[in-house]
């Protein structure tokens, strides 16, 4: 008799509880990842591969154009760059990264030669230290500024 009123009383309750919903994770709005050497070497080694593979459309992608001061001006340099050489080396030395506030900096000593398409032109090396600025849009670091701004030149 106590079994068949059980079997009621879970009868009658399992009819009353609402269906179990799984619910998705939530994650914490605006968090952020430190900034580390290994995002910092995935940027520097994003800038070499699209320079070498002469892939503006990609090397650009690498900045933030809402966020980086002038960034017009800088694609449209970074066009024009691409214009007038179509062979490109690069090579760097990661020296220092850290975190700024809410920003993601690089220092690294960086080498880029560029070949012109006409032969007989001048080739361009450039041997610089470069800082880069980046800063979390929720799925990636982006760079939001980069000096000296002359380097696609």
């Amino acid at each position: 008799m106590a079994t068949l009123a059980l079997a009621g009383v879970l009868a009658t309750a399992s009819t009353r509880l609402p269906a179990f919903q799984p619910q998705a994770p939530t994650t914490a709005p605006n968090t952020r990842p430190l900034f580390a050497e290994a995002d910092a070497a995935r940027i520097l080694n994003e800038i070499r591969t699209a320079l070498e593979a002469n892939r503006r459309n990609h090397l650009l992608r690498l900045f933030d154009a809402r966020r980086m001061p002038n960034y017009a001006e800088f694609r449209d340099e970074v066009v024009a760059f691409f214009e007038k050489y179509d062979s490109f080396q690069v090579q760097y030395q990661l020296k220092q990264v850290r975190m700024d506030g809410e920003f993601g900096a690089v220092l690294a000593d960086f080498v880029l030669e560029a070949a012109p398409p006409i032969a007989g032109s001048p080739n361009l090396r450039r041997n610089v230290p470069v800082r880069l600025i980046t800063a979390w849009d929720g799925k990636q670091w982006k760079i939001v500024d980069l000096s000296p701004r002359n380097l696609f030149q």
